[in-house]
């Protein structure tokens, strides 16, 4: 079985996503591209989304982001009465 076979039968099961995420993937994956770049850039300038900044990459990992996402959803709900 010559190496293109054999990758054709890899599949990529939802757990083997990768943690690490660049700039892109990160606004592209997590964010949903919600937000401009601009703003995520100005977010992480600022120090308001976990990141780690490794010579001129930005790098974030995807499992703190979401954790930080669902934190910050839950200090902006408001409760009625």
């Amino acid at each position: 079985m010559n190496t293109v076979t054999q990758l054709e039968h890899i599949q990529v099961s939802p757990n083997s996503r990768r943690n690490v995420l660049t700039f892109a993937e990160a606004w592209d994956e997590v964010f949903e591209k919600a937000i401009s770049k601009d703003k995520l850039y100005a977010e992480v300038r600022a120090g308001r989304i976990p990141h780690a900044k490794i010579g001129s990459k930005i790098l974030f990992r995807r499992d703190t982001l979401e954790a930080w996402f669902k934190q910050q959803e839950s200090l902006n709900v408001t409760y009625s009465n």
